[in-house]
């Protein structure tokens, strides 16, 4: 056994060492070392301290757009498109004193397509140059303004980069693009684009799939040597029609997937298609939302998950206070840890390595970080209403001294795949129930329900009111939220007993199917300012009878 054992070790490390070596071997990977190396040892200009770390990430990416409307594909460019671009990250100074939370000198440079060395080598060499210039006259201005200005020894104390263990990972390259499924797909968005070809009152519509297949690489001074794959696929109906008094009705549809054979079956996407024709006609009818509201609120669906995603998506992560500047407009969620925040019955969990969830693929799972680190397999951020964590990367603050693992950028965290829990459910068919129940608890005749749509950006266009006598449910239109934000789930009464995962661009959410929260505030939309009406008539809507444009001397079509 032992003997087995030691085999097995043997080859495992073998096979790391022989997949290293061919990462190292990689075109890319050697073009993007031997510049930094050369950078690295000769950069240096009077007065200006030397680099102590560079890292240069490029992005070689293929996609595909396929483009129907009203039963016509339009793609200008039919076949896959590739783009490159890199980035610079360059400090002056040492972990310590860099200053690297402070700046935002980062931005990406355009690469050709062709697999030219010297070329790419070249531009690497001008945008390192410019990184450098530019990242160590702010390391000496802010070394002179510091000196200006008293602040807490603490934060002083505090390193400003992290040292990590970096290493060679190789986590996957390139990968196809599925050309057969392309083809499949066309005639598909053709005749999905088309159902919306019998109403010309929808002035415009249109239905597109995007493949995009990308490999990333990391190489830096530190001895990262790093490739990783990243796919998505997104499939999108839109449409959009004037209403009244010049307001635009619009309504969509997004499918987000890793791989093109995880989308939705066609006939499944043409009852989504049709379902939103009629909604969204029917919402051109729909009468307005009058006076106020103050109390529970039925979210259903996507709206749920999408408030969620709005809720937690960019606020959980760690900010480090400056020694420099003010810091007036920012929320330092860390001062809060171990408070509560939203309702003792919801937990709140990052799941970043969670690549699957009841047989579909999350499109937000990741393996390792930005800045390469291996974030865990989950950190619990909220339990029991109480603030336990935050997402952070290299910036170490009073309490998150190590490398979390959750960086998407220099300055931005994602937790891959957020779970929100609750320990207060009820089956799914009962959540209305629920709903008119506590609306009758407040003595208030109606109740309402926000289905099918992003709440996040504001955006609501599908709100029903439940009448809590009859049950009659009723589409209303022109209203708007009023204060929705994470203390809203601090009223939180149930959630659905099932659960299920919604995946949106590079980020996943598994949460209740339903959830009620108690005390929503909704305000009629008041608008002042309103476009004005479309002036001259749809002429898919104007077309006389042939018996008035015979009378009238126009001409007839043959």
């Amino acid at each position: 056994m032992q003997k087995k054992l030691l085999l097995y070790a043997c080859s495992f490390i073998l096979t790391l060492a022989v997949s290293s070596q061919e990462l190292r071997n990689n075109f890319y990977v050697k073009v993007l070392s031997e510049e930094l190396n050369r950078n690295i040892q000769r950069l240096s200009l009077p007065n200006l301290g030397k680099p102590f770390l560079i890292s240069y990430k490029l992005r070689n990416m293929v996609s595909q757009t396929i483009r129907a409307e009203r039963g016509r594909i339009v793609t200008p460019f039919p076949g896959p498109m590739t783009t490159k671009t890199a980035a610079v990250k360059l400090l002056v100074g040492d972990y310590h004193r860099n200053f690297d939370y402070l700046f935002d000198d980062g931005s990406y440079i355009m690469l050709p397509d062709e697999n030219d060395a010297d070329e790419l080598r070249r531009l690497l060499w001008l945008e390192t140059d410019r990184a450098y210039k530019a990242t160590a006259q702010q390391y000496n201005a802010t070394m002179a303004a510091l000196k200006r200005v008293t602040v807490d020894q603490k934060e002083l104390d505090l390193d400003d980069l992290t040292k990590i263990n970096a290493g060679v990972k190789d986590l996957g390259g390139l990968a196809a693009m599925p050309a057969a499924a392309i083809e499949r797909w066309t005639p598909l968005l053709q005749k999905l684009s088309g159902l919306f070809t019998a109403y010309p009152q929808i002035t415009t519509s249109s239905c597109y799939l995007t493949i995009s297949n990308a490999e990333e690489y990391l190489v830096s001074s530190e001895g990262a040597i790093i490739r990783k794959p990243v796919a998505q696929v997104v499939l999108n109906i839109a449409a959009a029609m004037p209403g009244d008094g010049g307001s635009n009705l619009f309504e969509t549809f997004n499918e987000y997937a890793t791989h093109i054979d995880e989308l939705p079956a066609y006939q499944t996407l043409e009852d989504t298609a049709r379902a939103m024709i009629r909604r969204i006609l029917e919402r051109d009818k729909a009468p307005k939302f009058e006076g106020s509201y103050l109390g529970p609120v039925l979210f259903e669906g996507e709206a749920l998950a999408h408030l969620i995603s709005g809720l937690f998506r960019y606020s959980l992560g760690v900010n480090r206070k400056s020694i420099l500047y003010p810091d007036n407009n920012t929320t330092f969620y860390e001062d809060k840890i171990g408070q509560k925040l939203i309702a003792s019955h919801l937990t709140l969990t990052a799941l970043p390595h969670l690549k699957t969830y009841n047989g579909r693929h999350t499109t937000g799972a990741f393996d390792i970080d930005y800045n390469g680190v291996m974030p865990p397999d989950s950190l619990e951020l909220i339990r029991g209403g109480v603030l336990k964590s935050l997402l952070n990367g290299r910036t170490p603050t009073r309490k998150f001294g190590e490398p979390g693992g959750f960086a998407t950028g220099e300055r931005s965290y994602s937790a891959g795949v957020l779970r929100l829990a609750a320990d207060t459910v009820v089956p799914l068919k009962d959540m209305k129930k629920e709903l008119v129940k506590a609306a009758k608890e407040e003595g208030l005749p109606y109740a309402y329900i926000v289905r099918d749509v992003n709440v996040s950006y504001g955006q609501v266009p599908y709100l029903f009111r439940i009448d809590t006598a009859t049950l009659r449910e009723e589409m209303l239109t022109g209203f708007k939220f009023t204060s929705l934000n994470m203390r809203s789930l601090r009223r939180f009464i149930t959630a659905a007993d099932q659960t299920r995962l919604w995946n949106q661009s590079l980020f996943s959410v598994i949460c209740p199917q339903s959830m009620i929260i108690g005390e929503i505030e909704l305000e009629a939309e008041n608008s002042v300012v309103k476009a004005k009406p479309i002036i001259v008539s749809n002429p898919l809507l104007d077309k006389k009878p042939a018996a008035e444009k015979t009378k009238q001397g126009l001409p007839q079509k043959h």
